[in-house]
């Protein structure tokens, strides 16, 4: 197994980033929350921890995914992520054995708020999120660096319009990014036949492997519909 490439963010910090408008804020905090619970698993997925086992089914000579999945546990040695490393330690997830996967969509409510406090303060402490204290009539707000979020912006754009190839990483990205229904404010053109011929391995996607893709698809699908608000 080759080494992990180093990366300036992981994944749920690249998502918690794109998730914070210029104004400060999130479109739904609850649809945020469990979308950086997705991306902390796509991270542990892309280390070859764990993998997704997303339900689906043949149609037609087509497969169809349902809008659920399981969590397999692969590997607990450790990552060098210390919230990595406490996730692989939970005993809920060390129970998603091989024999005694988990489901994804209770993971996800029990871990997302805890998930995006995690990430939104790393992100503060390190500058790329400013934070500014709530008043007595306003919110908290989280002011995002704009130029790493506009350099990842740009990542994200070339990969999903296929100008640079679409990375493992990149591919959970996309389909999270999607999942949350950030398109439009980063930009971006989708359709729900997109995010399937990915699923399915057609186009820039075809190399990466089939496990990856299924993965990526689940945790994608698993974030919820938005309620403005956030």
């Amino acid at each position: 197994m080759s080494a992990f490439p180093p990366r300036y963010l992981s994944l749920p910090e690249e998502f918690v980033l794109l998730s914070h408008l210029d104004s400060g804020r999130v479109h739904d905090s609850a649809q945020t929350a469990v979308g950086c619970a997705a991306a902390e698993l796509g991270e542990l997925a892309l280390r070859r921890k764990l993998l997704v086992l997303a339900r689906k089914s043949r149609k037609f000579g087509f497969e169809v995914y349902r809008l659920q999945g399981d969590i397999q546990l692969l590997d607990t040695s450790p990552t060098g992520l210390a919230w990595a490393d406490e996730l692989l330690a939970e005993p809920a997830l060390r129970s998603a054995s091989e024999n005694k996967p988990i489901a994804l969509s209770r993971w996800l409510r029990q871990r997302g708020r805890e998930a995006f406090s995690l990430h939104r303060d790393a992100l503060t402490d390190r500058g790329v999120l400013r934070y500014k204290p709530g008043g007595f009539l306003g919110r908290e707000r989280h002011y995002p660096d704009l130029a790493v979020r506009n350099a990842l912006i740009n990542e994200v754009r070339a990969a999903h319009g296929g100008q640079s190839p679409l990375s493992e990483q990149m591919l959970f990205l996309c389909d999270l990014v999607e999942g949350a229904e950030l398109t439009k404010d980063l930009g971006l053109k989708s359709s729900w036949r997109q995010r399937l011929e990915r699923a399915r391995g057609v186009g820039a996607v075809e190399s990466l492997p089939e496990d990856l893709r299924d993965t990526s698809t689940a945790l994608g699908f698993s974030v919820p519909t938005r309620h403005d608000g956030g």
